[in-house]
């Protein structure tokens, strides 16, 4: 497992190439944790497909514990070569999601995105987002030494720094980014944003812990 870390004092991002490392978002001192992964072939194979013959989707279900998860799918998708794999995974990080924040409902969100989505860096008003990207590029975003937050509550300032410095969540890794709305984060989450649109469509999974 890795930290990475910086002179500035303020939050870290961590990551490991085991499940156990995205425990780390529980630090004070992290606000994002990736675990680096590959998942299985055949579930990656699926994502390119099915975004490739949408272009563009969206669909959000607010799931209850114990509940399927077919639905954030068309039903035509789920014939699809790899579907089951796919829809596996996700179910494997919905059930690891409520086991580290025991939410009362998760939004399940999938994104299929042919253009930019998030073009500008910000932070979420969220407690804790769990992102994939399984096709595509990953969501970019900034090690704390690099960030210019303003110095009253309000919206990030534009961000002038140089494209070497943008970092890139792997694709296939899962991501837990701490937002604004976890206690005593507040003006300190990560800043991140969708990646500039490439040849191949972007289909993102996306965490949400519901009240």
């Amino acid at each position: 497992m890795t930290v990475e870390s910086n002179s500035v004092a303020g939050p870290v991002a961590v990551h490991g190439g085991k499940p156990e490392c995205l425990t780390e978002i529980f630090r004070d001192e992290v606000n994002l944790a990736v675990w680096r992964r590959e998942p299985r072939t055949e579930c990656l194979d699926f994502a390119r497909h099915f975004a490739s013959e949408v272009s563009s989707f969206e669909r959000f279900v607010a799931q209850e514990k114990d509940e399927p998860v077919d639905e954030v799918l068309p039903r035509w998708a789920l014939e699809l070569p790899g579907a089951r794999a796919w829809l596996a995974d996700v179910r494997e990080l919905i059930a690891m999601y409520r086991c580290l924040f025991e939410p009362a409902a998760v939004g399940v969100r999938v994104h299929v995105l042919a253009d930019t989505m998030c073009p500008r860096f910000h932070t979420d008003r969220v407690p804790a987002r769990l992102l994939v990207t399984y096709s595509g590029r990953g969501t970019e975003w900034l090690a704390e030494s690099d960030v210019l937050r303003p110095e009253s509550p309000g919206p990030l300032p534009e961000q002038p720094l140089a494209e070497h410095r943008i970092q890139v969540m792997p694709t296939g890794s899962v991501a837990i980014l701490k937002g604004e709305a976890w206690i005593g984060n507040e003006g300190r989450g990560l800043v991140h944003r969708s990646p500039a649109p490439g040849d191949t469509p972007r289909l993102v999974l996306g965490l949400d812990w519901l009240s």
